[in-house]
């Protein structure tokens, strides 16, 4: 039997391939230019928008970044990535509450989300709910035993916890 002839990229997919080949560069800047031009041509793509958000997040524009995981979200409402990220971008600006309700929908949206756990327990820990945050960073190692990311989290609220009771 023949072999099918390859698909015919679009230049959407080309730009979108691009886009995401300089966010896992780490180049912030030209993956925003390209998601800019993407979302110009396709207002609707609920990934280019988490992704854009994504960047923005990484050069400490969280509020732009939050309005994109907001479209992203109201898209697919049951896109686990975007509430993540969303979670991430309001801890950083302080609310850890509503960082908390995003990381636990992305959670309900896909339980076995260790980075979910993980970053849930951050905001837990912040705002010193030790027991939940614990109970988090046990459940991201055991989903993923691999990531020093979350030994290292919980260690630091065991060393945060000791220093609590050693000065009482």
């Amino acid at each position: 039997s023949a072999t099918p002839a390859p698909a015919l990229t679009t230049p959407l997919d080309a730009a979108l391939n691009s886009a995401q080949q300089a966010l896992e560069s780490e180049n912030w800047s030209k993956s925003l230019e390209l998601y800019d031009l993407i979302l110009d041509e396709a207002p609707a793509n609920w990934e280019a928008l988490n992704n854009r958000g994504y960047a923005l997040h990484q050069i400490g524009q969280y509020k732009r970044a939050i309005s994109d995981f907001n479209r992203a979200i109201e898209l697919n409402p049951n896109y686990a990535i975007a509430f993540n990220n969303r979670g991430r971008a309001w801890s950083q600006l302080g609310n850890e509450q509503k960082a908390i309700e995003d990381f636990s929908q992305a959670l309900k949206l896909n339980p076995k989300s260790a980075a979910a756990l993980n970053t849930r327990g951050c905001s837990f820990s912040n705002i010193g709910a030790n027991k939940q945050a614990i109970r988090d960073f046990d459940r991201a190692i055991k989903l993923d035993s691999k990531n020093n990311n979350f030994y290292g989290n919980r260690a630091q609220l065991f060393k945060k916890l000791g220093n609590e009771r050693a000065s009482n």
